[in-house]
């Protein structure tokens, strides 16, 4: 290829004739038809691809993807195309497989990349980082769930009680953290840095989580054919209708606007109980956990509050006033506090504090404030507990990094939050 390249390069340099190159092609082209380094062959590396370009790409991925072969190298890039079906391509043999052999040896996958990281982490004694990115809905979450069960298996001295509390991390984040989209079913709405810590015999000992950027205009607001967070479904249709005073899913103004409650092939009850196992396993007591469902629930509860127009003031309507009775109830609050939150505000003035009746559209606001509030705040004290639980001690400093970022999104008509996203 070199050769070629300076042929052409001399040719036309010197104003020669292009024969030279033309034989060269005449050559070269059946050689590297016979190596299956076309696009139409679904080469395994794309660097090896001859006057590859877009289309290129995109054919050679094609070709792959019919194939079922979802993983392509780009050099040391892996390129994954999400097969939107079961693939018996994780299995505990393929684990065995993949493990102490170099990337490249064999077909590519996932477990070769996580492979390549953990060896690297070992001859180098330098932090690795798996970078992850992609559309929305292309896979980015499941990827980054096997990397982490491939790392699990392949330590040899990690404990199993360690590792299961690594991989139920997972099932916390993404109840609280994911939701469906038009694109994807389990889309996480926040962004993760997970790093996983070894000691210096390269034993995991634990992992550190760093979240960043829940989407919190999710919690009062969803499009059509899109979900609020998880948990919520599976609150209302796995929990405790009596102790967390839960309704009809089709009741609340948090969960009805988009006319999508339900995901195929997913039962929001058994997710519950998969959930509540989850924190079990992460060390949550009993007591914190009913705690964070009353304030999911007390959440749900804040979208139903109706407030009646007072000429420049608003106060609670009959209804709104009963909702105000169960929010407090849930959150251990006396019900004319959270009246008084509902429909006022405190400005502090000469370190005098003043109370200032709300008008109708800022009660509205100030409604999906405290919501959006109680869900954020939740949802890092559930982080800070995984990292509690999952601390490798003094362990911190030998780290393999996997980042989970925003999936990029580009629909017909975009708006503030894509630009968020993709930008």
């Amino acid at each position: 290829m070199a050769n070629r390249k300076k042929a052409a390069a001399a040719g036309a340099a010197g104003g020669g004739t292009p024969k030279l190159v033309t034989a060269l092609d005449n050559i070269l082209k059946p050689k590297l038809a016979a190596e299956g380094l076309r696009p139409t062959d679904g080469v395994n590396d794309m660097t090896h691809i001859s006057d590859i370009d877009v289309d290129g790409i995109n054919t050679n991925l094609r070709v792959r993807y019919k194939r079922d072969e979802i993983y392509t190298y780009s050099g040391t890039i892996l390129v994954a195309v999400n097969p939107y079906k079961y693939l018996s391509i994780y299995e505990q043999e393929t684990v065995h497989m993949f493990h102490g052999r170099k990337m490249g040896d064999l077909p590519p996958h996932i477990f070769a990349t996580a492979e390549a990281a953990l060896q690297n982490i070992r001859a180098s004694d330098m932090n690795q980082s798996c970078v992850i990115s992609g559309e929305s809905g292309a896979g980015k979450t499941e990827t980054t769930k096997f990397i982490l069960h491939y790392l699990c298996l392949v330590t040899s001295s990690v404990t199993q009680w360690v590792q299961q509390q690594i991989l139920e991390a997972n099932v916390l984040l993404e109840a609280f953290g994911n939701a469906r989209t038009v694109r994807n079913d389990n889309s996480s709405r926040f962004g993760k840095f997970m790093q996983v810590c070894f000691d210096d015999k390269c034993e995991i000992k634990g992992s550190i989580i760093q979240e960043y950027l829940l989407e919190q205009s999710r919690i009062t607001f969803q499009s059509k054919d899109e979900r609020n967070y998880h948990v919520f479904y599976q609150l209302v249709k796995g929990g405790d209708k009596s102790k967390y005073m839960l309704q009809n899913k089709e009741t609340y103004n948090y969960l009805n606007q988009s006319g999508c409650y339900e995901l195929s092939d997913v039962d929001d009850a058994k997710e519950f109980e998969k959930l509540c196992m989850a924190m079990g396993v992460l060390n949550i007591e009993e007591e914190f956990m009913e705690g964070i469902f009353a304030v999911v629930s007390a959440v749900l509860q804040i979208g139903n509050v109706t407030f009646r127009d007072m000429d420049e003031a608003v106060e609670l309507t009959e209804d709104g006033k009963a909702t105000a009775k169960r929010i407090g109830a849930l959150l251990g609050l006396k019900t004319e506090q959270v009246m008084e939150i509902l429909v006022t505000r405190q400005i502090v003035v000469m370190g005098q504090a003043t109370t200032i009746p709300l008008k109708p559209t800022e009660a509205q606001e100030n409604r999906h404030a405290m919501a959006k509030a109680l869900y954020s705040r939740t949802f890092t004290w559930l982080v800070d507990k995984i990292n509690a639980t999952t601390n490798p001690g003094t362990n911190t400093t030998k780290f393999i990094g996997v980042l989970d970022i925003f999936g990029f999104e580009n629909f017909t008509i975009n708006s503030f939050e894509q630009l968020c996203i993709n930008f």
